[in-house]
């Protein structure tokens, strides 16, 4: 539940120059379940977004991802997350981010917007950064969300409430 929140947000904070969907979108997460970090990622994702570091006041990221995606490695438990306790994919088969600004900021830049899961919506806030690894270039974002918010896992006693949401997108100035 708290999983798919953090991948909603890493995939926006990886979000490329220029307007386009991307499939080079990764969007991961970690929680604590019994004291033990349990990580996970979704399959899918839909990132449209323009992204212009000259002109941040045109810059927007719109994801869609579809909750029936998520995959701890797992499948009995990816099979329980999908119930309504967690993200009840049946009556929200997605979870979103609309973005409503973006700022540079003195260690990168900040992405600000409403992320929905289930019937929920919160503005968040999602630091990112241009990096390069192995010749390519990503936006890295991370961002830490409380799964309770969203009324993901309800009050479960040994589930963690924050959710380390990573994302990493593939990068080409246009």
């Amino acid at each position: 539940m708290i999983s798919r929140i953090s991948l909603l947000l890493i995939a926006l904070l990886t979000s490329s120059l220029g307007f386009s969907q991307t499939k080079e979108t990764d969007i991961s997460f970690v929680i604590r379940n019994a004291g033990i970090g349990v990580d996970g990622f979704f399959e899918e994702n839909t990132l449209t977004y323009k992204f212009d570091p000259d002109n941040l006041n045109a810059s927007y990221f719109n994801l869609t991802i579809p909750t029936t995606t998520i995959n701890t490695n797992i499948k009995g438990r990816d099979k329980h997350l999908r119930k309504s306790k967690y993200f009840d994919v049946e009556n929200y088969p997605n979870l979103t981010f609309k973005s409503t600004k973006v700022i540079q900021t003195d260690s990168g830049y900040s992405l600000s917007g409403d992320l929905t899961i289930k019937a929920t919506k919160r503005s968040i806030d999602i630091p990112f950064t241009i990096e390069e690894s192995d010749g390519m270039r990503y936006l890295m974002g991370y961002v830490e969300i409380d799964r309770r918010d969203y009324g993901v896992g309800k009050n479960h006693l040994i589930l963690g409430d924050l959710v380390k949401i990573s994302i990493k997108v593939a990068y080409q100035e246009n």
